[in-house]
């Protein structure tokens, strides 16, 4: 069976490093000939496993070469449907309307693309996309050319919730929703979210998450009167680190004698902001530390939990899905602080640590710190934690029922 994994980079850099865990898993599959195929690539590759090969056909070309897939797209019938959501929606403006023409291009490019690597290779018995976004709907135009028999695709978050795009425009999901063979969510939460705000088909969503490996070894606690925060994310707005920055404030304000350390793992266009801010809110904090990390790859992100102390996983973001940063925490034993929204509920808990309203307070998030910090039963939380990934996130059991629910797709 031809099985082709359309992904934004991976194996290139940046992001998608939740596919460096699941790509494994593909690679033992000997009934499964699995290829990648990025639509970026620029810099150097991560390795990919003996099994899995990699195809550049998709790679977004030039300039030059886009302005016939423009032309096209204005009059196109994707392009005059979109035009009319956008006029009933409301949503109609100079900025939605590039957008919608940019994704139509886009859209038609890819599902050429395709159609020529069927050509080359042999028809593409399922064409699994990472994201459900261009290169998915590609993958249904090229599954109405002969090339493609299957179409399956993942929705996470910045694919799913239109309340994280300008104008709360999702463009093209609503003409290409009723059209995969199956979308796979990542929580309850987000199947209903797919059904509401979509009208996604029913009978098409499977629930399966993600998964992260779990590691023989746990974290360490701090000793007695020391704290060590950690927080990973890619920093944009929508992450809101400066709640984190503002709930450590009053938090070491208010428990002087505790000795406080944060440490942001992450990179992203508002990096030196935060870091600008932590100086100015922290900097005179005499019981406060804190560090900005930047970008590390996946791996020694784990490392780093094994490493060093780490007591208490920090995420303040506005839009989740069942964000597998926090379950790679969890899965060494580190207790979770994290706002109720998307499927972060499925995660975090008072069990394993404390879930957060969906629009916390710099208070709020303070009092979260100091409930977990005074905690005499922070080792029962954090087994709690490794057992909550252990029961429903376990990276050797998620991914081969995934797989195994794709491959039966593909044969049908």
């Amino acid at each position: 069976m031809r099985v082709v994994i359309l992904t934004n980079a991976f194996p290139y850099h940046p992001g998608e490093q939740f596919l460096e865990d699941e790509i494994g898993y593909w690679a033992r599959q000997s009934d499964a000939i699995t290829t990648v195929l990025p639509a970026v690539a620029e810099g150097s590759p991560r390795p990919l496993p003996p099994g899995v090969a990699m195809d550049l056909s998709m790679v977004k070309p030039g300039t030059a070469r886009r302005l016939p897939y423009i032309a096209r797209a204005v009059f196109s019938k994707l392009f005059r449907n979109e035009l009319r959501y956008l006029r009933q929606s409301d949503k109609l403006c100079r900025r939605t309307v590039v957008r919608a023409m940019l994704h139509v291009s886009k859209v038609m490019q890819q599902a050429d693309a395709l159609v020529s690597y069927a050509r080359r290779n042999g028809v593409i018995d399922v064409a699994y996309s990472y994201w459900n976004d261009t290169q998915a709907y590609a993958a249904v135009l090229a599954r109405g050319r002969g090339a493609v028999r299957r179409v399956v695709t993942r929705a996470h978050g910045i694919d799913l919730y239109q309340e994280r795009r300008f104008h709360e425009y999702m463009p093209l999901k609503r003409q290409f929703i009723g059209s995969f063979d199956r979308i796979f969510a990542l929580s309850t939460e987000a199947q209903g979210y797919l059904k509401r705000t979509y009208a996604a088909p029913p009978e098409k969503i499977t629930i399966i998450p993600l998964g992260v490996p779990l590691v023989p070894g746990l974290s360490q606690p701090s000793p007695d009167g020391s704290l060590h925060i950690v927080s990973v994310s890619f920093c944009l707005p929508v992450k809101r680190m400066d709640r984190i920055i503002e709930g450590l404030r009053l938090f070491a304000s208010k428990h002087e004698t505790f000795k406080v350390r944060w440490t942001h793992i992450g990179a992203g266009p508002l990096l030196d902001e935060m870091r600008e801010m932590a100086q100015a809110r922290l900097g005179d904090l005499p019981n406060m530390e804190f560090s900005f990390a930047g970008e590390l790859p996946n791996d020694a992100v784990k490392r780093y939990y094994l490493n060093m102390p780490v007591d208490i996983f920090m995420n303040t973001s506005e839009s989740e899905a069942i964000p597998v940063s926090i379950m790679e925490a969890m899965s060494t034993g580190v207790i979770a602080i994290a706002p109720n929204v998307g499927g972060v509920s499925n995660l975090v808990s008072a069990e394993c640590g404390v879930l957060l309203s969906k629009n916390p307070t710099y208070k709020e998030i303070a009092d979260a710190i100091a409930v977990l910090a005074f905690d005499h039963a922070r080792n029962d939380l954090r087994v709690n934690a490794r057992k909550a990934v252990e029961e429903r996130f376990d990276a050797a059991k998620n991914y081969p029922s995934f797989i195994h629910d794709v491959l039966s797709i593909g044969a049908s």
